[in-house]
């Protein structure tokens, strides 16, 4: 599917999150339910079939842009595939780029059958930067945050996905992104695996120590 000309495919699902108020969710005490889902979201890597609906996605990109940013800027491009096709051909080219090489964590498997970058998640978000913005990298940080913990108030999994960034970045990949209407100034800058979780993973070790208070 190399220099193949894609479909586009979310386009023509518009959001009606830019100018939707935006409600409370959660149920009891304002406070405690923030904190508790910080507390309790977890990276998921492993997940059902069960699909998610495009209004279960607009509920969640609503509370996504509500993200601060330098100046208002909001200097990203979000995307939301779902398509089989293109999920398909990210992952098989992620499997070519990987030929030979070592990685860490859950991309290490890569030569293992069935091998699925993003987890086999039903939905993977792309969260593309301003190339042009010096602080973009770090306002998509925010937003992706406000995914994480958004999905996870509304009873949805995620897993930040980083290993394949390099591999939607290159320039002969440069399909995948026009495919989905990212703009030429901009460049991937994270992406999010999101579906119903499979598992419930227990929480990893917390450095405290890494944080000091100066007085």
């Amino acid at each position: 599917m190399r220099n193949l000309i894609f479909i586009s495919l979310l386009c023509c699902m518009v959001l009606s999150c830019q100018e939707a108020p935006v409600t409370k969710i959660y149920n009891g005490e304002a406070k405690s339910a923030i904190l508790d889902n910080m507390l309790t979201r977890r990276a998921i890597r492993k997940y059902t079939p069960q699909t998610v609906s495009n209004a279960q996605i607009d509920t969640l990109m609503k509370y996504a842009i509500y993200a601060p940013s330098s100046l208002n800027k909001q200097p990203w491009q979000i995307r939301v595939v779902k398509n089989e096709q293109w999920l398909t051909e990210l992952n098989n080219r992620f499997l070519a780029y990987a030929e030979g090489k070592t990685f860490q964590g859950s991309a290490a498997h890569y030569k293992e059958p069935g091998f699925s970058i993003f987890h086999d998640a039903p939905v993977f978000i792309v969260i593309a930067r301003d190339k042009n913005n010096p602080v973009s990298s770090l306002d998509c940080g925010i937003i992706l945050q406000n995914i994480l913990l958004a999905a996870h108030a509304t009873g949805l999994g995620t897993c930040p996905l980083g290993t394949v960034v390099p591999v939607m970045n290159r320039p002969e990949n440069r399909d995948l992104l026009e495919a989905l209407n990212i703009p030429e100034d901009y460049d991937v800058a994270i992406n999010v695996a999101l579906g119903y979780s499979a598992e419930n993973p227990p929480v990893k070790q917390r450095y405290a120590d890494k944080i000091k208070i100066i007085e």
